[in-house]
Order: structure tokens, then sequence, then C-alpha cells
């Protein structure tokens, strides 16, 4: 664990304040929810939450599926990270941070569509065509999709954006329920 020199009391109704250098360093925004964990040295952590983490399972079965149908590398991700990867080029994404114009994109909703560009923090290389759809969970964005081809790799046309569009809805549905 981190020391950060920093002290907080408790005021009288159990809250702590986390200061601001940490929120930001960690963009946790007001209303972000946070998992609380107990150590077995009496400690107490905070996590944010990731509805998306939580199927990481399910994620990892579908990106294998996307990458054995396009063979491609295939990524999901929740809002601030990429949780499952499949595909060469998966070591520069797995448990790697989103940049922050990827971030901003998903949250705004948008189909995102570049050319010869970057998803995760230092990725070794940009990839040819990045595709990626919002996952949603009642309006929100929790996540995303991404098909990625490297180089020498094949377009992405519109069945792969059907895929991750049909992809990001079946995820937002198994998170509702």
């Amino acid at each position: 664990m981190k020391a950060t020199g920093i002290v907080r009391r408790i005021d009288e109704l159990g809250r702590i304040v986390i200061p601001k250098e940490i929120r930001r360093t960690l963009r946790i925004q007001e209303s972000d929810p946070m998992e609380i964990y107990m150590g077995d040295d009496g400690s107490i952590q905070l996590k944010k939450y990731s509805s998306v983490g939580g199927l990481k399972e399910v994620a990892e079965q579908y990106v294998q599926a996307l990458n054995g149908a396009f063979g491609l590398t295939a990524a999901v991700t929740d809002k601030e990270a990429c949780v499952a990867a499949a595909g060469r080029q998966r070591r520069w994404l797995l448990d790697k941070p989103l940049l922050d114009a990827v971030r901003r994109r998903l949250l705004g909703r948008q189909v995102i569509e570049e050319r010869n560009a970057l998803l995760a923090q230092g990725q070794e290389a940009p990839f040819t065509s990045l595709l990626g759809v919002p996952i949603l969970l009642e309006g929100d964005t929790v996540g995303g999709v991404f098909l990625l081809s490297a180089e020498g790799g094949p377009a992405l046309g519109d069945s792969a954006l059907q895929s991750l569009k049909t992809g990001a809805l079946y995820l937002g549905r198994l998170l509702s329920v």
C-alpha cells in the first residue's frame, strides 16, 4: 500500500473525505460507486466499483469469440481500463487504463471509428483500425466493446460494427439483471 502522509478524521456520520489529489489521480468523481474491503490485517481498502468487471468471465468468452470470428484483437473495457482482451496484441491492452480521449468518447455514448489509433495508455504501437461501441446500462455508459486491427489486418466493416453493437447490448442487458 502506498503511503500518502494524509490524515483525515471520521465525522459524526462515519464519513471520511478522500483528498482531492487522490480523487484526481484515481479519476474518482462525485457519485462514483466504491467497493469497500476489509483486509486480514484490519485495514480498510476502497476500490472504484466496475460493473463490467463483474462480468469478467463472460467478457473473456465474448472477446475470444470475436477474435475467432474476425481474426482481430478484441477488447471489453469498463469506463477506466480494459477488463478482457483476446488476440495477438492483448498484452498491450489487458488491465491498462484507457486513453482520456477514448474514455471521453465512450462517456459521450459515441461509436468510435479511427485509423492509426491508440486505445490504452502504454500501448506499444497504434492499431491500423479501431472500432468501439459503448456498453450502456440504464442509459449510462459503463464500458465499451472494441475490435482492433493491427498492421496488415482486415478492414473493419458493417458486419464488425453490428457484431459490436450486439455484444454491447447483450453485456448491458446482463448487467441489468
